[in-house]
């Protein structure tokens, strides 16, 4: 502990600040950090003394480390002593007494020893590899993970940028989760995370070791690989956590920055490509390298691992484009066609079909069972720079026409989205297939529908300070509950106008129902009230035929009645004479006998007028029966033709009124129509109002939960 001690006098550094900027060149021990060590420390750690056993006189000194152990750890700042002392990490804070030196110089000491810690400029840097990690999977999991998929937990990332730039920088890096609504945006020192779903920042990952160049998810979708550098001097490939940000390892103590890097299915391998035409493969246990990868004519811009961890796929500024075994480094197939440089590879879900897209325009799928090309199409005009496949099957890409374009695996263009302002550079999927996301040249981030290929949102690549943000957020917040009233009266009006429509195409559709009901009715009212009427007419017929019978019998029979009624009364006062005659002579046997004879032939003819008078009762009545039968079937007859010609006038005005009710459904119903359509976007846009109210409060509330002072400690 007494070298910690007086480790301070090694590494402090005064305010004038140190002759070169860190992130100026490669530091070296001699360029860089000796002018320092003499200017502060020699007097207690150099060749005259050694306070805790430590001499920084030399390189070779200060690498003999003091009674305490080693003080550098090439390539791990956390572990070299000399650097956690003096940025107050670990305990004792050195100096003593006294203050921290300049961050400037802080920067300087901890990229040196990021970098391999090198003595001097033709020093080659150590592979000294950091902590053992155990990252690696057993097994990979084919397709969506089991669980919700992994989202930045929030209070874990920063949600205020590292930097905010004068301007935002080329997206040269971008890519979107597997499996989560994740987005990664590569900009100036750091990533910048989004929501896919809400277009809200989510955190930013730092990225201090230069350009970022490469970002890729891990495909269980849990681990974010950022890889990048400064060129012509170092490039690091660093794997991070989703939900914390926490830096989980870095590999690549490269001498250029690296320009494309991926990690392995079960996350044992990170591959990384440069300007130095090598692929090296890095183990993500303990960092060494595990293969140098040489074939390559020219700087490798393009790796991805198959999905099932079997292959390794790579491209070159050359156009050269190979298939390695991912675990052996062999070469598997080599990809020939591409004619310029090769600017993105993309695997297919199952591992079967590897997209290459170029600067040669082309976008060109091989299968891996001979390596054979099966498709080639001209993409992009000038050339083609991003390619990914989506999960279903898709392709979507952009290039230096400034376009996006969604492609079939025949190469048919599916959607075409709006252009850029400058080149298209990189393009992502989200995980739901729902949405195409694209950045170009100028910074620019669009974010679109799949569905109509309408634009949702545009991201920013270069975000203000969260005050700013939640400033210009309350200000969304105020616009879109402005928008909510409106679009609810708009939806409310549209809703009353598609009811009053319906019911009058229900109107429309029920008057010709109903007249031809009635036409039918009338209609078959003229067929039965005319089977009546020429029934009735022949039973009237019938009936009057039966009068015309009965008529001169009831006659015959009234006037047998009187010529009868007529004798007997002469007959009655003849007999009676007789009788008085015989009575006053009742000595005459001929007058009594004249007299008897008289009143037998009277009795006779009452007997006769008797009979004749009840015949006459019952012709009358049966007259009377056939008149009153004859009347009612005179009254049906009429009746019934009365009915038909009513029905026949029903009819003849009915047939007109049938076709212009039928014809008047037809514009009924496509005012219905179009009254019910207008409803769909009111709703549709009154829904999204609604959304966007509920999605900037939420953005609005985050982003005032991250700034708000920490609660007081309980008592």
């Amino acid at each position: 502990m007494r070298q910690l001690t007086f480790l301070c006098s090694a590494v402090l550094l005064l305010a004038g600040g140190s002759r070169v900027l860190a992130d100026a060149k490669n530091p070296t021990y001699d360029d860089d950090v000796m002018p320092i060590v003499k200017q502060s420390c020699v007097n207690c750690h150099g060749n005259d003394k050694q306070k805790g056993g430590l001499n920084l006189a030399t390189y070779a000194a200060m690498s003999q480390g003091g009674s305490s152990g080693e003080v550098v750890k090439a390539g791990d700042p956390s572990k070299s002593r000399i650097y956690t002392l003096s940025a107050h990490l670990d305990e004792p804070k050195m100096p003593p007494s006294g203050n921290k030196i300049a961050d400037a110089q802080l920067a300087t000491m901890k990229l040196w020893i990021e970098q391999g810690a090198r003595e001097k400029s033709s020093s080659k840097a150590p592979v000294m590899p950091k902590t053992t990690t155990d990252i690696g999977l057993k097994s990979v999991v084919k397709g969506r993970p089991e669980g919700p998929p992994p989202m930045p937990q929030f209070g874990k990332l920063k949600l205020d940028p590292v930097v905010v730039a004068r301007r935002p920088g080329a997206i040269l890096a971008m890519a979107a989760s597997p499996w989560a609504p994740l987005l990664a945006v590569g900009g100036q020192k750091q990533v910048v995370l989004y929501n896919t779903d809400t277009n809200q920042i989510v955190g930013f990952i730092p990225f201090e070791h230069g350009q970022i160049n490469s970002i890729k998810f891990s495909r269980n979708a849990r681990f974010v690989l950022v890889a990048g550098g400064r060129g012509g001097q170092s490039g690091k490939a660093i794997l991070h956590k989703v939900e914390t940000g926490e830096k989980v390892l870095e590999v690549g103590i490269e001498n250029d920055a690296i320009l494309a890097a991926d990690i392995s299915a079960d996350q044992t391998q990170i591959a990384v490509g440069s300007p130095s035409k090598l692929v090296r493969i890095y183990s993500t246990t303990d960092g060494k390298v595990l293969h140098e990868i040489k074939k390559h004519t020219d700087w490798v811009t393009a790796v991805e691992y198959s999905p099932d961890g079997v292959l390794l796929a790579t491209g070159d500024r050359n156009g050269g484009a190979f298939v390695w075994e991912a675990f052996t480094g062999r070469e598997y197939f080599s990809l020939r066609g591409h004619t310029a440089m090769i600017t993105d590879v993309s695997w297919r879900d199952d591992s079967n079909v590897l997209a290459t897209c170029s600067e040669d325009t082309t976008v060109k799928l091989w299968e891996m069972e001979n390596g054979n090309q099966i498709k080639n199409w001209g993409a992009h005009p000038g050339g083609a720079a991003s390619v990914r496949f989506t999960h279903d099957g898709k392709l979507a890409t952009t290039g230096r026409d400034k376009v996006t374009k969604l492609w079939d695996q025949n190469g048919a263009a599916q959607k075409t989205f709006e252009a850029f302002p400058d080149l298209g550079l990189k393009v992502a999927v989200t995980h739901d297939n729902a949405r195409v996301i694209a950045g170009d040249w100028s910074g620019v981030v669009k974010s679109w529908n799949v569905a109509d290929a309408k634009l949702v949102a545009a991201l920013d690549s270069n975000p203000l300070p969260v005050a700013e943000r939640m400033k210009k957020t309350e200000a969304a917040l105020v616009a879109a509950q402005a928008k909510v009233a409106p679009a609810q009266a708009a939806f409310d009006a549209a809703a009353q106008r598609a009811k009053a429509a319906a019911d009058a195409h229900a109107a429309a559709v029920a008057k010709p129902a109903k007249i031809n009901a009635d036409l039918a009715a009338a209609q078959k009212a003229v067929t039965d009230f005319t089977a009546a009427a020429n029934a009735a007419k022949s039973q009237m017929d019938a009936a009057k035929a039966e009068v015309d019978k009965l008529t001169p019998v009831a006659t015959a029979a009234k006037n047998k009645v009187t010529a009868l009624e007529t004798t007997v009364a002469a007959e009655t006062a003849a007999a009676k004479m007789l009788a008085e005659a015989a009575a006053k002579a009742p000595g005459n046997a001929d007058l009594a006998a004249q007299s008897k004879k008289k009143a037998d032939a009277l009795a006779a003819l009452n007997t006769e007028l008797t009979a004749a008078k009840k015949a006459q009762t019952d012709t009358a009545a049966t007259l009377k029966a056939a008149q009153d039968k004859f009347a009612a079937q005179s009254k049906a007859f009429t009746d019934a033709t009365a009915m038909v010609t009513a029905n026949q006038q029903k009819v003849a005005a009915l047939t007109p009124m049938v076709k212009p009710a039928t014809d008047a459904i037809a514009p009924a119903k496509a005012a219905a129509d179009a009254a019910n359509a207008a409803v769909a976007p009111a709703k549709a846009a009154l829904d999204a109002t609604n959304a966007e109210v509920t999605v900037t409060k939420a953005a609005l509330d985050q982003l005032k939960a991250a700034t708000a002072p920490p609660a007081a400690p309980k008592k």
